[in-house]
């Protein structure tokens, strides 16, 4: 991973995590929550591996750190998130045809301009993009595209610079690293940042068929939070020990997820072709 924002462990076996102690406990159950989010959406492979542990200078998980853990001033008890570390990842800058000359985001259509010239390899990648705009819309973090829309207003350039947040594998994809604003944070300040979030993800007409086909899933079983829930328990022994999403956030959730599949039917209508990529 380029950067490593709490501790870098490393493992017996010579594999590396970054370990994130959160402030507040809700950064590290919003880091969570949107790793299983993504998983759901079948995004998993934009959102690196995560477990949880539990800060316990005396247990034999910490033994070979007991002192780094002191010395890091973590409380004891505290539940913390492990992600897993990837090598070579490289900044990345927000595509060609979503910039204008101002530096602004420009509406990304599906059916003809610049796109009708676009070759396989570069709407492949713009479709990681428009899955990533969803994911955040859907999780409403503003830590990703957003601060950038909200810095145009003192920095024009912007939008030419690395994105925060998100990187590039050496293999292509892009990577969604630091997601704790997301679901939870993110939920309770989404009325100061979704008129960044909503014009963001309605710029774009061009969608992955297969997370397209998820969201509307979801969209008709209206259980997105349920399912969600029931992943994350399935998944993760210390489940128990951070609170599940309450139930105000577990219905904003479903209605983000209805905004988007209404937005994904209105692009399939308007272009009458499928949604998808």
């Amino acid at each position: 991973m380029k950067s490593c924002s709490n501790r870098l462990a490393r493992f017996a076996d010579g594999t590396r995590a970054c370990v994130r102690y959160g402030i507040n406990p809700e950064q590290i159950q919003g880091e969570a929550l949107s790793y299983y989010l993504a998983r759901l959406l079948g995004l998993q492979r934009h959102v690196p591996p995560l477990a949880l542990a539990r800060v316990e200078a005396r247990g034999a998980q910490w033994a070979q750190v007991r002192e780094e853990l002191r010395a890091a001033h973590w409380t004891e008890g505290s539940v913390v998130s492990l992600t897993r570390w990837l090598p070579n990842l490289t900044d990345v800058v927000v595509p060609a045809p979503w910039r204008s000359e101002d530096g602004r985001l420009r509406p990304l259509r599906a059916a003809g301009g610049e796109l009708a010239n676009r070759s396989r390899a570069e709407l492949v990648d713009l479709v990681q993009w428009t899955d990533l705009i969803l994911f955040d819309y859907l999780t409403a973090n503003f830590d990703r595209l957003v601060s950038n829309l909200f810095s145009l207003q003192w920095d024009p350039r912007v939008m030419h610079r690395a994105t925060s947040n998100l990187h590039r594998s050496p293999g292509g994809a892009l990577v969604f690293l630091d997601n704790e604003a997301g679901l939870v944070h993110g939920y309770r300040v989404a009325g100061m940042w979704d008129k960044y979030n909503e014009p963001l993800l309605q710029s774009v007409c061009v969608f992955r068929e297969r997370t397209a086909r998820r969201v509307l899933e979801l969209h008709r079983g209206q259980d997105a939070a349920a399912r969600l829930l029931r992943l994350y328990q399935h998944h993760e022994p210390r489940f128990p020990e951070l609170a599940a999403l309450a139930d105000p956030h577990a219905q904003l959730l479903q209605r983000r997820l209805d905004f988007l599949a209404k937005h994904i039917l209105h692009c399939k209508a308007k272009y009458g072709r499928r949604p998808g990529t």
